[in-house]
């Protein structure tokens, strides 16, 4: 069992095409409002379950901003501009790059691929078919959403699609690798000014600027989503160049514009402490490590840092079946929604490490999660954790949701509003019921209220 959980276990099937692969995920998200809508059509909606009916619009509404995120990173694979995109969502296109840059740019970091389920990536061709079964059973049209993935057929393209992936990873090597290789070029440049080697160490810290610019340009061929972001990095470096052979070389070392990959590989060194701290803090955490990356320059790369991060969170539900995963793993889930409060004592935690054994338990999936959460009446739970290994744990449970409706319908609404911020990005295989771990897309969306009422619910 843990041999199969070990990423390194697991062979990875190649990818689509990026532009398949973003198609792929949106009809995931389809399927799933989908699924939901006609869940909630048919209720039930007990009049003493004040606050149902809302909280299964509110899921909804989570599952259509994802939608609408994911439409834009699928319009920018195929090669849509700003200004397009800006167009059909009625704004501006500096408006909607500020909007949708961040997710655009955490899909990139993600190596614009969906994530898969349990520990790496689906199997795409599983996935579709999988999609195109639920879709004719529903519609009758068989391969409906196979035909819209050329790749899926076409090995040429899935081929060029992986090789331009691992381009882009060397190349975002070869920019890392430079940036060292400047700062000792600056160096050398500046312990030989008066000295006959002056000028050719100039040549030679130039040239590495000349470099990096060769290899931004290049990044913006095989990542088209960010392309105009390759392209500034690629003029800025062209510009240092230029500056240091016309004698105007900055007299201290220039501010480094920062990359992504090194941002992100600076925020994976951080403690959870640190990573759960307010983003201010956390960019101030990262200006302090990364010496000569520009502050502007983390702060405005660290949303894609830590969206892609969040999207590359895994969910094992099937581990939850021990009490410590359970209780860690709510920790973790809850830990966005109220910073600093001490989940182990709060309502909201206690329900949610219930929820998750109590689901490993039954191998289930977050479908079964989001039922259980809007039906608090479902007997399940309570008989799963029974005969579990922790039998107080249904005691507990049951005397929970047996307090004050304000009180679990407060922790309730967080965990509804927790689960449609991680929603399951695929399945391998039919029925959805069978015991696969989920893994969940992480896109932290909360409210104030939900925020306070978290803090305060202790």
């Amino acid at each position: 069992m843990e041999e199969a959980n070990e990423p390194a276990e697991r062979e990875q099937p190649p990818a689509l095409a990026p532009a398949d692969e973003a198609m792929l995920a949106r009809a995931q998200i389809l399927r799933e409002i989908t699924d939901a809508a006609l869940r909630d059509i048919a209720g039930p909606y007990p009049a003493n379950d004040s606050g149902r009916v809302l909280r299964d619009a509110l899921y909804i509404q989570g599952l259509a901003d994802k939608l609408v995120d994911q439409a834009v990173i699928a319009e920018r694979e195929r090669r849509a501009n700003w200004t397009d995109i800006g167009h059909a969502a009625s704004s501006s296109r500096q408006a909607a790059h500020e909007r949708w840059n961040a997710k655009v740019g955490a899909w990139v970091l993600m190596e614009r691929r969906r994530t898969g389920i349990g520990r790496g990536p689906a199997d795409p061709a599983a996935h579709a078919r999988h999609l195109d079964e639920w879709y004719e059973d529903l519609i009758g049209e068989p391969r409906a959403v196979s035909t819209l993935l050329t790749s899926l057929e076409d090995e040429a393209a899935r081929a060029e699609g992986n090789a331009r992936r691992t381009e882009a990873r060397q190349l975002h090597d070869r920019a890392e690798a430079l940036r060292t290789e400047i700062d000792a070029a600056y160096n050398a440049a500046m312990a030989a000014i008066g000295t006959p080697a002056a000028e050719e160490k100039k040549e030679v810290w130039a040239a590495k600027h000349h470099a990096r610019s060769d290899v931004y340009e290049r990044l913006a061929v095989v990542e088209e989503p960010v392309a105009p972001e390759h392209r500034r990095r690629a003029a800025a470096q062209r510009k240092l160049a230029q500056d240091i052979t016309r004698d105007r070389a900055p007299a201290n070392l220039p501010a480094d514009d920062g990359t992504r990959q090194q941002i992100r590989a600076a925020y994976l060194d951080l403690t959870d402490a640190e990573r759960h701290g307010s983003k201010r803090a956390v960019a101030a955490l990262l200006a302090e490590r990364l010496d000569g990356v520009d502050p502007d320059s983390i702060r405005k790369q660290l949303d894609a840092v830590i969206e892609a991060e969040r999207a590359s969170f895994l969910l094992d539900i099937a581990a939850c079946a021990d009490p410590d995963t359970a209780q860690s793993t709510a920790t973790s889930l809850l830990q966005g929604y109220a910073p600093n409060t001490d989940f182990r004592q709060s309502t909201s935690h206690r329900l949610l490490s219930r929820y998750l054994m109590a689901a490993a338990l039954d191998g289930a999936d977050a479908n079964t999660l989001h039922t259980w959460f809007t039906h608090p009446d479902d007997r399940r739970p309570i008989e799963l954790l029974r005969s579990g290994p922790v039998p107080e744990w249904a005691d507990e449970y049951e005397e929970t949701l047996s307090s004050t409706l304000k009180t679990h319908g407060n922790a309730l609404t967080v965990l509804q509003s927790v689960l449609q911020a991680h929603v399951p990005s695929g399945h391998e295989e039919r029925p959805m019921t069978e015991p696969i771990q989920a893994q969940l897309a992480a896109e932290r969306k909360s409210t104030d209220d939900i925020t306070e009422e978290a803090s305060t619910e202790r």
